[in-house]
C-alpha cells in the first residue's frame, strides 16, 4: 500500500511538472506569434491535453491519501475556487465601470491566480489540521 501512495504521489507530480513545461512555452509561441494559425491552435491544445492528464493523476492520488490529507485537499480547492470565482465576478464587474487592467488581470494571470488561491487554501487547511 505504501508503494502505491509512493507511486500515485510521484505520477501526480511528474505530470504536473509536464504541465507547467508545456504551458510555459506554449505561452511564449502563441504571444510572440511564432507560427501560422494552424500550427498555433495545435500549440494550445497540447497544454490542455497535460493539464487533463495532471488532473487525472490528481483526482486518482486522492485514492491513496489518508481521511486529513484528503480533507486538506478538498478544503484548498474548495478555497482556491471560491476566491477564483470571487476574482472573476470582482473582474467582471470592474470591467463594467472601465476600472480593469488586463495588464494584471487577464486571461494569462487567471491561472496564476488559479494556483495562487489553490496554495493559500491548502496552507490555511494545513495549518487548521496539522498536517
Amino acid at each position: 500500500m505504501e508503494q502505491s501512495k509512493k507511486k500515485a504521489h510521484l505520477q501526480c507530480i511528474i505530470s504536473a511538472l509536464i504541465y507547467g513545461a508545456t504551458y510555459l512555452p506554449a505561452v511564449w509561441l502563441l504571444k510572440h506569434r511564432v507560427f501560422e494559425q494552424p500550427v498555433s491552435i495545435i500549440i494550445a491544445i497540447v497544454p490542455i491535453i497535460t493539464f487533463s492528464i495532471f488532473i487525472f493523476k490528481y483526482i486518482k492520488s486522492f485514492s491513496v491519501m489518508d481521511e486529513v490529507k484528503q480533507r486538506v485537499q478538498f478544503e484548498a480547492v474548495v478555497i482556491g475556487f471560491s476566491l477564483t470565482a470571487m476574482l472573476m465576478m470582482i473582474l467582471f464587474l470592474l470591467s463594467l465601470c472601465d476600472i480593469s487592467s488586463p495588464g494584471w488581470f487577464g486571461y494569462a494571470y487567471l491561472v496564476i491566480y488559479c494556483w495562487l488561491f489553490y496554495f493559500i487554501g491548502w496552507l490555511i487547511s494545513v495549518r487548521k489540521y496539522g498536517a
